[in-house]
């Protein structure tokens, strides 16, 4: 090893900047020691900073090692404190995705229909009934509203059952001249009405988590009740902002919301449908195919200027850039697609449409309607409505419905909202 004689001479001629090789000939010159210069070499590098640095660094260099040392020791911590964190949410997530898929009880299957008319010159059609913006769980009071609307569980529930029916009528009779075996039924969010405002956390009529299992439940008995009527219905999903779990809005994990869970205990509830199939992202923007064209779905809140024509497409076109540089992207995992062709979203409680050329975006309205905040600080009613599309393989959407919903307000015909105590008993 290196001899203690040896030491002080060694480091010194290392800062005059001598290789590895020269200090390793000069030992076996100087003081007869034969070592290889990576012996050399490893001494200095461990033995000189531990045990000399004191000594031979200078004030100045000791300080500005110390706070290297410093920072890669808080940079060290703070990362390994975000990969706990992050391994840790994940579990959770994981475990109650998995919990859900393997406890939940499921809706008895229904038989698949079989097409019944032949068309020789007309193509198939694919129609799109979104579904946005239920605020299940919200209490709207009548005489509060002047007499303009209400809402409560029971009325969402004769709505709902009212939307499903409407959908089963038109597209029946737009099947005398086209077959329509497909539907897709994208979800915007905003499906609960959440506890974000101190005033919904006093006056809703259940907690969120009950909002969120009575919605699940009646939401997949419409499903189940429009699957015994195509041949294959897609349901894709994106989160609200009124299911959120904070009081500000998250830009992370933006899916950590009771909406997200809501549309899980539903495919879990319809897993038994095969005619069903679900599309429940993480991200806050997914789209699902009509044909060759590409339909991108958000809810809205990203969208600001209070959800005017100008706010809206100004919006949309910055989006449309992202997508564009999506195109550039070589990546495996890249989840959006490379272009729009029309979009949908909810958020603004009315229906809407504007052209941009390609396609539309299409506002799709609320099954809440009207409430005292739009009322009294807006100074604007929407009555509760939602649209039905249809879309050619030619020429994209060629055809839009309006269903209102207060029609059924006073509906006999709704679906079951009993719960057991024990989900898995329903």
């Amino acid at each position: 090893m290196i001899p203690e004689q040896a030491r002080e001479d060694i480091v010194r001629r290392k800062r005059l900047g001598q290789s590895w090789t020269s200090l390793a000939k000069h030992l076996e010159v100087e003081y007869g020691v034969t070592v290889h210069r990576t012996t050399v070499q490893r001494w200095h590098d461990r033995e000189v900073y531990s045990d000399l640095g004191d000594s031979l660094l200078s004030g100045d260099d000791r300080i500005k090692l110390d706070k290297k040392v410093a920072t890669f020791k808080a940079e060290s911590t703070y990362w390994k404190k975000l990969y706990e964190q992050a391994i840790k949410q994940t579990a959770k997530t994981e475990l109650l995705e998995e919990t859900i898929a393997d406890l939940a009880p499921v809706f008895k299957a229904v038989k698949i229909p079989q097409p019944t008319k032949e068309f020789k010159k007309e193509k198939a059609q694919i129609a799109v009934a979104p579904l946005s913006d239920t605020h299940i769980g919200d209490r709207v009071e009548g005489d509060q509203m002047i007499g303009l609307n209400s809402y409560n569980m029971d009325i969402f529930n004769r709505r709902l059952y009212g939307w499903a029916n409407q959908i089963v009528q038109l597209v029946e009779l737009r099947r005398n001249y086209a077959p329509i075996n497909e539907l897709v039924i994208p979800m915007l969010g905003d499906m609960i009405s959440g506890d974000i405002h101190d005033e919904l956390a006093r006056t809703n009529i259940d907690n969120c988590m009950g909002q969120m299992i009575r919605g699940a439940n009646l939401i997949g008995q419409a499903l189940m009740f429009l699957a015994s009527h195509f041949n294959e219905i897609r349901v894709p999903c994106v989160v609200g902002n009124h299911g959120r779990m904070t009081r500000k809005p998250p830009m992370k994990d933006k899916y950590m919301d009771w909406d997200y869970m809501l549309y899980q205990w539903v495919a879990a509830f319809c897993r038994d449908q095969k005619n069903i199939k679900f599309d429940i992202p993480r991200s806050f923007i997914t789209s699902f195919n009509v044909h060759e064209r590409t339909v991108v779905i958000l809810h809205g809140d990203m969208v600001s200027g209070s959800g005017s024509g100008a706010a809206v497409m100004n919006s949309i076109t910055k989006m449309r850039s992202v997508f564009e540089y999506g195109r550039t992207v070589d990546e495996e995992n890249l989840s959006i697609p490379k272009h729009i062709d029309s979009v949908m979203m909810g958020h603004f409680h009315r229906i809407d449409e504007y052209d941009i050329g390609t396609g539309e975006i299409h506002i799709v309205g609320t099954m809440k309607g009207g409430d005292e905040f739009a009322l009294q600080r807006l100074q604007v009613f929407t009555p509760p409505k939602h649209i039905l599309t249809y879309w050619h393989p030619q020429y994209g959407c060629i055809g839009k419905e309006t269903i209102y919903l207060n029609k059924y307000d006073r509906s006999k015909t709704i679906f079951n909202d009993t719960l057991s105590d024990v989900w898995i008993d329903a």
